[in-house]
């Protein structure tokens, strides 16, 4: 394959834990990555420093989702709750390392969430995490830690939400012949199972460049023998994009920040549509 169709190999994957539903659905897909590709797992459980603080208020108060009954928020309570749920975490963990035959840390760090997630991290090859953390599903959008990472921009990041399988996703790489969208490429030759479509959406500013791109890649991807549908959209705007990939349905999404698109209309497109994706 080309060097410029090359993305860094990915040794160690780390992967932010909290006990929610999105988290689990991050450590489902971090471990079967990280088996995949013989790389080592690193676990995050970050206690949150700001809800420690205010179990020291006095006024501060607690209410149940679903029963909305009221109780006084008891800093001794919250700590032990916090052990108990990165104990969880780990066991988690080390449950699904040992089923996949994988190499697996975990460390417990306390501050900030978004901040402390980002450090912990370290020197990952990709920081996984999910869209949304423990705050109600019905929330729009990126979760805090998400939106830290995304503006970081100092890794790889997959983003997931619960109901995709690393093993069965359908993946779709954007390519418009930037660098950030080679790099795209690469990354989803390099994670994507062999009896998994690739779909290329190709955006082109002509139907004759498209066409020539599609010529390029069909001649570079067929030496990886990967199964490949090609799909063209003139570019007009991210807005045509986001509609584009909803209508579709696309499973998992790769792209870059570094792409012709402008890096503001990719974030904003990753907030908003309700896809796994991976930005490299």
């Amino acid at each position: 394959m080309p060097e410029q169709h090359k993305s860094k190999h990915i040794r160690h994957i780390a992967v932010a834990l909290d006990c929610s539903p999105h988290s689990r659905a991050s450590l489902g897909a971090a471990a079967e990555l990280a088996r995949q590709l013989n790389a080592e797992l690193t676990g995050i459980y970050v206690e949150d420093i700001n809800l420690l603080r205010m179990a020291d208020l006095p006024c501060c108060h607690e209410i149940r989702m679903y029963t909305l009954e009221s109780e006084t928020l008891d800093a001794s309570t919250l700590e032990r709750s916090l052990k108990v749920q990165a104990k969880a975490a780990e066991e988690s963990l080390r449950r699904i390392a040992e089923d996949l035959m994988i190499k697996q840390s975990f460390r417990v760090s306390r501050g900030i969430v978004p901040e402390e997630v980002i450090a912990a991290a370290g020197e990952a090859d990709l920081l996984v995490l999910g869209r949304s953390g423990r705050s109600p599903s019905c929330r729009k959008g990126l979760g805090s830690t998400a939106r830290k990472a995304l503006e970081e921009g100092k890794r790889p990041v997959l983003f997931i939400r619960p109901g995709f399988s690393a093993k069965e996703w359908p993946v779709l790489v954007l390519y418009d012949r930037s660098e950030g969208s080679r790099q795209a490429l690469g990354a989803a030759l390099n994670i994507i199972n062999p009896d998994i479509r690739l779909n290329v959406l190709i955006l082109g500013e002509t139907h004759e460049e498209s066409v020539e791109l599609e010529r390029a890649l069909s001649e570079i991807i067929a030496l990886r023998g990967s199964a490949v549908e090609y799909h063209h959209l003139p570019l007009t705007s991210g807005k045509t994009l986001m509609r584009y990939i909803r209508m579709v349905d696309s499973g998992l999404l790769v792209l870059s920040d570094r792409m012709n698109i402008s890096r503001e209309e990719v974030h904003e497109l990753i907030n908003e549509i309700d896809y796994p994706v991976l930005l490299v």
